[in-house]
């Protein structure tokens, strides 16, 4: 405990302030400072408080800098509430003021990806491909279809890719396509030209036509594959690749099935006895029945699958969209089931009928047209997934085959061997007439050359 001032001994002062003895009674109260900011006797300068009572701070700014031959601190500025700096005083180092700051701006395709407990600091990261910058801390990709724009606020759709008239790519198959229209034109003039002689009724008129049909509309597939998708288009690539196929193999069939059933009904060392349904009326009913089963079964799937086109990607291609029709490969190739079938009886059917004689209503063409289909069939379905140019090429060769292995030989008869396109051998099958019996799979069979059954 203090102890009380004495009489007559004088006040305590503190920092020039006279402190008064509040002990002593009758003692005058004391002078306390004026409130803040003040100015204290003899300076200049402003006591100030912040608002938790604390002092504000001031410092003075010094530069250390070479001056002559020694290093000295030379000062620059202040700071007192306000920074009161002279940049002019200040040496910077090549001339150049340093950045002040943890972490530099990132780029215009970067976000800020910041560190742990950190406010002022991050590191720049960048945004992939096919993301934009929702936020300065945010990337998010573009949906599929859709690209970041140059400045990655946002997303745009791409452009549609496929196949162009004039690519290269479009160019060899529709070349193909043209000889085919040409070639099967040529064909059926011929025909026409020469309707009335004994080799074109010979060989059926009425179902090579039908057949000529058949490889007309598989070289125009190859221009519905190549030309933009939309639903017309779509639905008639349905329809045409395999309607295209089952005209001409049920054509082809029901031209085996005719032979076969001929041979079938020869009695061994007996007269040859006329087989039901092998007029022209009943072969063209027949074919038509059978392409009739095609058309109903795309017409099902057309109102199940309905035709359309729908924008296509890649995962690793996102930049591309590839406009498609909206069906899948695995139900094109189903459809294809009953060609498939179709081209399989047809082979039996030809290879039954491989011993005739050659001029025997086509059985060995019939085989050649049905065995080099089966190889390209064959590479027909594993082409099918790779590339639409090769499949347009592929179903043009099996328009090729049958003009070649079918009507090539008949032309060339024709237009440069007419001696030959004369009636022989002409027998009417439900009469008694004799005729010399030719063998064939070790039956006696009717030769008709150029007459028809």
């Amino acid at each position: 405990m203090a102890n009380p001032l004495q009489p007559g001994e004088p006040m305590p002062e503190c920092n020039g302030l006279v402190i008064p003895d509040l002990s002593s009674p009758g003692s005058p109260p004391p002078s306390l400072p004026p409130p803040a900011p003040f100015s204290p006797p003899g300076s200049a300068t402003a006591v100030k408080f912040d608002a938790q009572g604390d002092g504000l701070g001031r410092y003075n700014i010094f530069s250390y800098q070479r001056s002559g031959d020694r290093y000295g601190y030379v000062p620059v500025g202040e700071w007192a509430e306000t920074l009161s700096l002279n940049s002019d005083l200040i040496h910077w180092p090549r001339a150049t003021v340093p950045p002040s700051q943890c972490s530099d701006p990132c780029a215009r395709n970067e976000m800020k990806k910041m560190q742990a407990g950190e406010y002022c600091c991050w590191i720049c990261t960048a945004c992939e491909p096919h993301k934009y910058l929702a936020d300065e801390f945010t990337c998010l990709p573009c949906a599929p279809g859709q690209w970041p724009t140059d400045d990655l606020s946002s997303c745009y759709d791409l452009p549609e890719d496929y196949i162009m008239w004039e690519d290269a790519w479009a160019i060899v198959p529709i070349t193909i396509a043209c000889v085919g229209f040409i070639s099967t034109g040529l064909v059926f003039w011929v025909f026409i030209r020469h309707n009335n002689t004994p080799l074109v009724k010979a060989s059926g008129r009425e179902l090579c036509y039908i057949l000529l049909l058949g490889v007309f509309m598989s070289y125009a597939m190859t221009f519905l594959f190549l030309a933009k998708p939309s639903p017309t288009i779509c639905a008639l690539r349905r329809l045409g690749l395999g309607t295209s196929f089952a005209v001409c193999y049920s054509a082809l069939l029901t031209k085996t099935n005719r032979i076969a059933r001929i041979f079938s009904g020869v009695k061994d060392g007996g007269g040859a006895t006329r087989p039901r349904f092998i007029s022209p009326f009943s072969q063209v009913f027949i074919c038509l029945s059978l392409i009739s089963v095609q058309l109903v079964t795309v017409s099902v799937w057309l109102l199940l699958e309905v035709p359309g086109t729908r924008r296509f990607t890649l995962p690793e291609r996102r930049q591309t969209v590839v406009l498609k029709c909206n069906m899948r490969d695995s139900s094109m190739l189903m459809s294809l089931g009953y060609d498939v079938l179709l081209v399989i009886l047809c082979t039996v059917y030809a290879f039954k009928t491989r011993k005739c004689p050659e001029n025997f209503n086509e059985a060995k063409f019939i085989g050649f047209t049905m065995y080099t289909t089966c190889i390209i069939w064959l590479a027909f379905l594993p082409i099918f997934y790779v590339q639409t140019t090769t499949m347009c090429i592929s179903v043009s060769l099996s328009g090729f085959v049958v003009l070649g292995c079918m009507f090539a030989p008949k032309v060339h008869i024709i237009m440069f061997q007419p001696q030959k396109n004369v009636a022989s051998h002409r027998v009417n099958l439900n009469s008694t007439a004799q005729f010399v019996p030719t063998v064939c799979n070790g039956r006696e069979i009717v030769d008709s050359t150029t007459s028809s059954l």
